[in-house]
């Protein structure tokens, strides 16, 4: 159960830290996406390090927060009629992707239908 994230951890950190890596992996979803005709390539810059130190940060601060103080981070009351609509059930996933991508095509119809 812990081999995907892992995985998908460990590949996130060679294209961050591996030279090179990072570029292959960017040429390759080039070529997937476009067909080789936008060139790619991978750097760092000091604002997207430093939002992803900040998002790493608060990513941690609230996993401990809901460790420490599971409480503090409860849903209202307010939210128990729409916590009751999803039970967890593989059923109530693919209902509310039903539902959730029924309404992003309701939304998206006037713009599609007039050009």
């Amino acid at each position: 159960m812990t081999v995907v994230p892992a995985l998908l951890l460990a590949g996130a950190l060679a294209a961050g830290i591996a030279p090179g890596f990072g570029d292959a992996v960017a040429h390759a979803m080039s070529e997937a996406t476009t067909a080789g005709l936008v060139d790619t390539s991978v750097h760092w810059t000091p604002p997207g390090v430093g939002l992803g130190l900040l998002s790493t940060a608060l990513a941690v601060a609230l996993a401990a927060a809901a460790v420490a103080r599971p409480g503090l981070l409860a849903a209202p009351g307010r939210a128990l009629p729409l916590r009751r609509l999803q039970s967890g059930h593989i059923g109530d996933y693919v209902a509310w992707l039903l539902v959730g991508t029924t309404v992003l095509g309701v939304l998206a119809l006037p713009a599609v239908l007039s050009g």
